[in-house]
C-alpha cells in the first residue's frame, strides 16, 4: 500500500468515525451540557490542519509535515482551558471530528477530481 492509498483508505472510513464522534458528542452532552466553544472551535480547526499536514506528507510533499501534523494535538492542548477531565474529552473528541470532517471533504473533492481523469 503506498502512502496515497493511506489517504484514500482513511477517508473511506471518516464517516464512520464522524458517527462515532457524534454519538460520543451526544454522551458528553448528557453528561456534562455544552462546552467552551472557544474550546470546541480550536479543536475542529487543530483536527482539520492535522489532516491536512497528514496528506500533504503521504502524497510526498516533505516529511516536515508529519512533525507538523504531530504537533496539532499538543498545541491544541496548550491553548485550550481545560477545567475538568470532561472538557479534555470535548477537546479530544472536537479534535478527531475536525479531523474525520476534512477527510470527507478529501474524499469529496481530491478523490472525486482523481476519478473523473
Amino acid at each position: 500500500m503506498n502512502n496515497q492509498e493511506i489517504g484514500k483508505s482513511l477517508a473511506g472510513k471518516a464517516p464512520w468515525g464522524l458517527l462515532f464522534n457524534v454519538a460520543v458528542f451526544a454522551l458528553l452532552g448528557v453528561i456534562d451540557g455544552a462546552p467552551l466553544l472557544a474550546n470546541l472551535l480550536f479543536a475542529l480547526l487543530f483536527g482539520a490542519i492535522s489532516t491536512v499536514f497528514l496528506l500533504l506528507y503521504w502524497h510526498e510533499k516533505g516529511g516536515s509535515f508529519f512533525i507538523f501534523a504531530l504537533l496539532m494535538p499538543l498545541l491544541l492542548i496548550m491553548l485550550s482551558e481545560l477545567s475538568n477531565f470532561v472538557a479534555l474529552a470535548w477537546v479530544i473528541n472536537g479534535f478527531f471530528f475536525g479531523f474525520a470532517v476534512a477527510l470527507i471533504i478529501y474524499r469529496l473533492v481530491y478523490i472525486k477530481e482523481s476519478v473523473e481523469n
